[in-house]
């Protein structure tokens, strides 16, 4: 069994247009794999791609992890049960709006400068790709499996220019039995171009881009002709954005139907395509990326993953998709093709609450071994990886009809409380968060509550010290450092520790305790979060990501394998001293501007 790459693509002398799709085995739970697979070649598609992201598998050194949402060679398995190729990009960085494009946080304790030749960084990725290139080897086309072809390093023309560094990657890829063919992909710009290609060592380049086919291959013709005359290659759109990621409270980012199939089947008139996102999928718990400018400031993404692409968040088919799948029939890609699966997500009857407790009164069992500093302590010094740090002063401050705290050096989103009582809070800034405060009796606590938004997932503040999470200065009462304090970690992958026998208190963040009964197998739902305020959501101890009423998405999916019949316990936690009293469903996705 053969994939070449001359000219065009070739499986077994034959040539091939590779129409594929992106879906993330870990954007969506193992159970709706198979519908998404089917849905991807039901449009006409033959290849589905996969993002491969490092802290999903090695979460900590050492430590590696590929069970259930993390089985990639399961998730390979079933690709090519559904008749599909597959491609991988296993990068080590693969940007994808995922937290630190993809980088475990424990690098930012071991090594000094990512993607770069540094000797430490080098060998942690060399240890994690010695543990997953040998899951994948066995799954490539020459060892008659669906994998063709595999990424070196992800649009690295748009941040560097280190030719050893990406042969560097390519030796170890090849002594890890990778004998598929290599691929690296830019921006459709020559200088991108020019910087990102290994074509030298015998690795195709390919595209990213979202519109102007004809414009984005002639940069690359272009490149070819002036550097490397003669050489045979194909054209091909490794991410053809078929619309747009989205931010906290902005409007969703849409992109017509229309649009989006002319533009496709001008891909398609040149040469192959991967679209970017076939289906979108979920930021879970906390792997939400963010970006950030000078220009722009800092935008984490939100939750839902959808992208507007062809497939909603929960796997079905919409407009977009029947565009698609009209044209690539219309340019005869494609043979017979199977139906759709469609699936009816459910509006469970609304759930009264069951318990609630103070995220304060429960410290006790949540965290219950506090680390003890003279100065706070950053989340990576804590060796925790994403979630909350609450600090709290060992001793009171002092007494004062008038002072200002100064918490020095965050850029996470702080609240900062005197003995448990709100007094401000701050979202991401690159100055100080300085504040008047009053204290009136000398047993008065600073406590403050940093939140881990989302590390930076591309750009050159991809190695900036703002990477680290929590509070890299120090707090000041006035002019001097508070000395002494408390660290609770709050990883929060799971509620473990949540003590509903204790009490409640308004104003401060909260757990909220509901029970879903189900006397039937599930369904996938949605829940309402419009007036919840701010905070994480547990299904069955399942951290299913963020929520924030500023939006854009009004609602949390849920899907079915992540509930069972019988009792499903959910969990809310929420930070803005938003009481819940019930919890509600709804059987489809609702965003701003009601759509």
């Amino acid at each position: 069994m053969k994939f070449d790459i001359r000219d065009q693509f070739y499986i077994d002398d034959q040539p091939v247009k590779l129409i594929s799709g992106a879906l993330h085995y870990f954007r969506t739970t193992p159970g709706k794999w198979r519908q998404a697979l089917h849905n991807l070649r039901a449009m006409g598609g033959n290849t589905v791609e996969t993002y491969i992201p490092w802290n999903l598998h090695e979460p900590e050194q050492g430590q590696f992890n590929f069970s259930w949402i993390a089985d990639l060679p399961a998730f390979i398995q079933m690709a090519a049960d559904e008749g599909l190729y597959v491609i991988l990009r296993p990068g080590p960085y693969i940007c994808a709006e995922w937290e630190y494009g993809g980088y475990p946080y424990w690098l930012l304790n071991t090594t000094k400068r990512v993607r770069s030749q540094d000797p430490q960084y080098m060998q942690a990725v060399t240890d994690y790709f010695n543990v997953l290139l040998p899951k994948i080897a066995p799954y490539q086309y020459t060892q008659g499996g669906p994998v063709l072809m595999l990424q070196v390093e992800n649009e690295y023309g748009s941040y560097g220019n280190d030719k050893r560094y990406l042969q560097d990657h390519i030796d170890l890829i090849r002594r890890n039995g990778i004998d598929i063919p290599l691929f690296t992909a830019d921006g459709a710009w020559q200088p991108m171009i020019a910087d990102g290609n290994a074509i030298d060592q015998g690795v195709t380049e390919t595209l990213t881009f979202g519109s102007d086919a004809a414009g984005s291959f002639a940069e690359l013709d272009d490149y070819m002709a002036d550097h490397h005359p003669g050489w045979e290659y194909p054209l091909m759109c490794m991410e053809f954005w078929d619309s747009w990621f989205n931010n906290w409270g902005k409007p969703p980012v849409r992109r017509s139907a229309e649009e989006t199939a002319s533009e496709v089947g001008q891909v398609l008139d040149r040469g192959s395509i991967n679209l970017y996102m076939f289906h979108g999928g979920t930021n879970f718990g906390f792997m939400n990326g963010a970006n950030y400018s000078e220009k722009d400031g800092y935008h984490p993404q939100v939750t839902a993953y959808d992208y507007d692409g062809p497939l909603t968040e929960d796997a079905n088919p919409n407009k977009k998709f029947a565009a698609l799948r009209e044209v690539i029939e219309e340019k005869g890609l494609a043979g017979e093709l199977p139906a759709p699966i469609v699936t009816q997500p459910a509006a469970y009857p609304t759930v009264p609450l069951r318990d609630k407790v103070s995220l304060f009164n429960t410290l006790p069992t949540l965290a219950p071994d506090p680390v003890v500093s003279d100065q706070p302590l950053t989340m990576e010094e804590l060796h925790q990886a994403y979630g909350y740090v609450l600090y709290e002063s060992v001793a009171p401050i002092r007494q004062a009809e008038e002072s200002r705290l100064t918490i020095q050096d965050s850029t996470d989103r702080l609240q900062l409380f005197l003995n448990h009582t709100w007094q401000a809070t701050r979202g991401f800034s690159l100055q100080a968060f300085s504040t008047k405060i009053t204290v009136p009796t000398a047993d008065m606590h600073v406590q403050v509550l940093s939140e881990n938004q989302g590390r930076i997932n591309y750009g050159p503040e991809m190695i900036s010290p703002l990477q680290r999470r929590g509070i890299r200065g120090g707090i000041r009462q006035d002019s001097a450092y508070i000395a002494h304090w408390r660290h609770y970690s709050l990883p929060l992958q799971t509620p473990a520790g949540v003590d509903f026998n204790q009490d409640w208190a308004p104003h401060q963040p909260a757990f909220y305790w509901f029970t879903l009964t189900l006397d039937k197998a599930p369904q996938d739902t949605f829940i309402d979060i419009a007036k919840m305020g701010k905070g994480v959501i547990f299904v069955n101890g399942f951290n299913i990501g963020r929520f924030w009423e500023i939006g854009p998405d009004l609602t949390m999916y849920v899907p079915y394998d992540l509930l069972k019949q019988g009792q499903n316990e959910i969990i809310v936690f929420e930070t803005e001293g938003r009481p819940i009293s019930e919890l509600r469903f709804s059987s489809r996705a609702v965003k701003m501007e009601g759509k």
